[in-house]
């Protein structure tokens, strides 16, 4: 089971309010049908000759009062009954969760999001695509209908430990923080939901039975939401608490069984096609023999790190010679085994082999780029020493390199003009360093300059904060490589990169080595991976779906769900 199967509507929410917060920062198995809805099935039926009456009582009742909702059993599990109206919640939960990936996938990379889940179609007109579905579910609207009780037992059963005495006796408890972030975003959810009912012209009660779950009202909707936010703090404290509990022998025995995991290397990579050539390119073509012949050529003069820098500058195809005028162009820092499995098992085994030692280098063919890879080794596979989180505020004093044209493609300004604005980032650099040395020169002087004068607008209004930094960040590397190095706290220094100069400020890092603490957390996965899959399996196994209800109750949601997307695509087009 993944990890994500008891992911809450919780979640859900904390990540969505992060994004507007962000935004506005920044401008089965069948069971036994319930006796009570056969009964009232049979009666229907029954007096349907002389019932007009009574159907329209029962469509009060059902879509208006929502009195069958609320007291009909939908599902049971060791005992304990799942609602109509917290299997509606729960339904809701599980769709909103399948939106919410696809518009993920979304921005991740535009389409892909539909190939997961596509919010345009009718969850019943498509194959469900997970890998952990029933037999019986064959459609999204099928994993809904009948994955929408366990979701719900899943939740109760750990809002049930989080509320335990055992828990509370193991350290458990919602910290200060914790429960303002529920509070505040329950009360911001309703609000949104008490406006959007007033647009609608509904009561909220009656807007959430709509829109949340028939059955539900004001406060049965909150309870939920807040039992949803108490399971997911909790599953955050069990997987935290399991690492604080794995002994240094323990991470050591799992590093040793699993070094090609968490191993690093540095490695100066420079590649000779023998691609055809693309159109417009005037660079030259080489065939197969004669890359090999100048890969040879290369290897001859890359005698060392310096010589290969060298080489790459004079190996170089035209239009790449003047990114090979950095020295970092062919270096790559920090990569683990699995970096480079997209190239060939050859050059990855070798690379991270144990009798690799510094300025070892060799030719490979990587038939899937059609071009020779020459690679050397600057650093041997090794432990991540660095700080598994280092925390550092900056300031940047930025060097304008590009420019927009007419067409709006960005294009390099003249050299000089670059060297013009590198030279007026420094002074401004030096300048801001020089006015916090000679203020207070604390932390919060350091932040409250960044927030008045830095040009980087992602980190203005944390006063320049940027928090667990490793080595695996996606930082340029100057920026890295400086919060990654021992310093004290409070220590400060200009740091030059290709977005122009970084005024420094260390704020502290981590004690423990980043190997350490990925073994701890691969460990700790594990563990919780058991843990989860064990409540999963458990209540999957023993949940008794009240098959007419569900049927019934399900058949509802999905028109209103299949209503929904039919207007909003009106709307869209």
């Amino acid at each position: 089971m993944a990890n994500n199967e008891i992911k809450t509507n919780a979640e859900i929410y904390r990540e969505q309010r992060k994004a507007r917060l962000a935004k506005a920062a920044k401008k089965k198995k069948s069971g036994k049908g319930d006796k009570v809805l056969s009964i009232f099935i049979k009666i229907v039926c029954i007096v349907t000759v002389v019932a007009l009456a009574l159907y329209f009582v029962a469509q009060i009742l059902t879509s208006v009062l929502c009195v069958p909702q609320k007291v009909l059993t939908a599902a049971t599990y060791n005992g304990e009954k799942l609602t109509v109206a917290e299997y509606n919640y729960y339904y809701n939960s599980l769709y909103n969760q399948a939106v919410s990936y696809s518009q993920y996938y979304d921005q991740q990379q535009s389409g892909m999001g539909a190939q997961y889940f596509d919010t345009t179609v009718d969850p019943a007109d498509q194959e469900y695509t997970g890998d952990n579905a029933d037999e019986n579910v064959v459609t999204w609207a099928d994993y809904f209908r009948y994955h929408a009780p366990e979701q719900g037992f899943i939740v109760k059963e750990l809002y049930k430990r989080a509320t335990s005495d055992e828990a509370k006796n193991a350290g458990f408890a919602l910290t200060e923080e914790q429960t303002t972030e529920m509070n505040t975003a329950i009360d911001e959810h309703m609000a949104t939901l008490a406006e959007n009912a007033k647009t609608a012209d509904f009561s909220l009660t009656n807007y959430i039975a709509k829109t949340c779950g028939e059955g539900l009202n004001e406060e049965t909707y909150r309870e939920l939401l807040e039992r949803d936010y108490y399971a997911q703090y909790y599953l955050e404290w069990y997987q935290e608490s399991l690492q604080d509990e794995i002994s240094s022998e323990d991470v050591n025995v799992y590093y040793n069984a699993h070094k090609a995991d968490y191993d690093i290397a540095t490695l100066r990579f420079f590649t000779v096609s023998y691609a055809a050539a693309e159109d417009g390119s005037t660079d030259p073509v080489y065939t197969k023999e004669e890359a090999k012949a100048r890969a040879d050529q290369f290897v001859a003069k890359a005698t060392d790190e310096a010589a290969f820098t060298a080489a790459a500058l004079e190996f170089a195809p035209p239009s790449l010679a003047d990114s090979y005028k950095e020295d970092s162009a062919t270096l790559a820092s920090n990569l683990t085994k699995s970096s480079l499995s997209q190239l060939t098992e050859e050059l990855t085994d070798w690379s991270f082999d144990n009798a690799r030692k510094t300025g070892d280098i060799k030719v490979f063919d990587v038939a899937d780029y059609e071009a020779y890879y020459i690679i050397m080794v600057v650093s041997p596979a090794a432990k991540d020493t660095a700080s598994a989180g280092a925390d550092v505020r900056h300031i940047l004093c930025q060097a304008e390199t590009t420019k927009t044209d007419a067409e709006g493609n960005q294009t390099a300004l003249p050299q000089a003009e670059i060297d013009a604005n590198l030279a007026a980032a420094k002074t401004e650099a030096d300048k801001l360093l020089a006015e916090w040395k000679a203020g207070e020169a604390t932390e919060e002087s350091f932040a409250a300059l960044a927030t008045q004068h830095t040009d980087d607008t992602g980190s203005a209004e944390t006063g320049g904060l940027y928090e667990d930094i490793t080595s695996s960040s996606q930082y340029v590397a100057e920026f890295r490589d400086w919060a990654l190095a021992p310093h004290t706290k409070g220590d400060t220094e200009i740091v030059k990169t290709t977005y122009g100069y970084h005024i420094m400020y260390f704020v502290g890092a981590e004690a423990e080595q980043k190997w350490e603490t990925d073994v701890r957390a691969a460990i700790a996965s594990t563990t919780f991976e058991e843990f989860s899959n064990g409540i999963y399996d458990s209540i999957g196994e023993s949940v008794e779906l009240n098959d007419q209800i569900i049927k019934f109750f399900a058949n509802r949601l999905e028109k209103t769900i299949s209503k929904n997307i039919a207007n909003s695509l009106s709307t869209a087009y």
